[in-house]
């Protein structure tokens, strides 16, 4: 398997990666801080490509899950006592389950529908600012160390030199705040310390990072952009059934500028499912890569 910004955490969580080179094993432990910024940084781009290399053997030796023993377990037992214990339930556990079903067919009918919530600023593909802004909101109260420290102040300072965040940027402000907290908060350090954000500009970056978020239609597209070349049947099924509930709940609505796309997707799956065969030209791919900015 080849290992991706998308698939490395399930496609790595069954590793034992002690038994990896020790930069991997710091790689690994870092990788969320260097993921965010995989597209933003060559530096970060290079260095996390080198770490997939060397990770990327070790996963055809990765252990089978532990529910995977106990289905096997379960598989061995006698399908003659199951049946003898569970005969004696059957009458009781079915009035129950008219009873419960009813109660749920009430709630159902008496709920109100539900209001979507749309976020204020809805893109394709976060900002550098707002992705700077999460990462440094989330070492709050942290353990944090100078790499780690060290890297998102680096990611500000080749942002103000190649002029992708610039002083006239809408967060320039608070970037800047940011940038000298982090020098701050180097120069006193150890090799670690507990990271403090004041209360008052927590608050504050909390409300701009809230107030964005992937528009759910260029969501859904990413989902089928990173299910190609994987898909079966469930996983097709369930990308369908989301997109039929988007489009009811109206998180995506013909208002979209994707929306179009977003059917264009809902036709693949559903020809998927008809035929077993997905058939989509690199042309349409990359047309939905493009909308989604997958690969910027």
């Amino acid at each position: 398997m080849k290992l991706t910004i998308t698939n490395y955490k399930e496609a790595t969580k069954n590793i034992d990666f002690k038994k990896l080179p020790e930069a991997a094993q710091e790689a690994h432990k870092e990788f969320s801080s260097f993921a965010e910024f995989y597209n933003d940084d060559k530096d970060i781009k290079e260095m996390l490509d080198n770490h997939f290399r060397i990770v990327e053997p070790f996963l055809k030796d990765a252990p089978k899950k532990a529910s995977d023993k106990k289905k096997s377990t379960a598989s061995k037992k006698s399908p003659k006592k199951a049946s003898q214990k569970s005969e004696s339930k059957k009458t009781a556990s079915k009035s129950r389950q008219k009873k419960t079903a009813t109660r749920k067919a009430t709630a159902r009918k008496k709920a109100a529908p539900k209001q979507i919530k749309r976020k204020p600023n809805e893109v394709a593909l976060m900002p550098l600012e707002i992705k700077i802004i999460k990462r440094y909101l989330s070492m709050h109260g942290q353990k944090v160390s100078e790499r780690q420290v060290s890297l998102l102040y680096k990611v500000i300072q080749k942002a103000a030199t190649e002029k992708t965040i610039r002083k006239t940027s809408k967060y320039a402000d608070e970037i800047s705040k940011i940038g000298n907290d982090l020098a701050s908060t180097y120069k006193q350090m150890g090799s670690s310390c507990t990271f403090e954000i004041p209360d008052a500009l927590h608050s504050k970056l909390k409300n701009i990072v809230d107030s964005y978020g992937v528009s759910p239609a260029i969501a859904l597209i990413k989902r089928f952009i990173n299910l190609y070349g994987n898909i079966t049947i469930q996983k097709a099924q369930r990308l369908l059934a989301s997109i039929k509930n988007a489009k009811k709940s109206g998180k995506v609505s013909s208002g979209d500028n994707a929306y179009e796309r977003v059917n264009q997707v809902q036709k693949h799956l559903e020809d998927y499912l008809d035929s077993d065969k997905l058939l989509v030209t690199n042309i349409q791919l990359n047309g939905l890569k493009g909308v989604a900015g997958v690969g910027k």
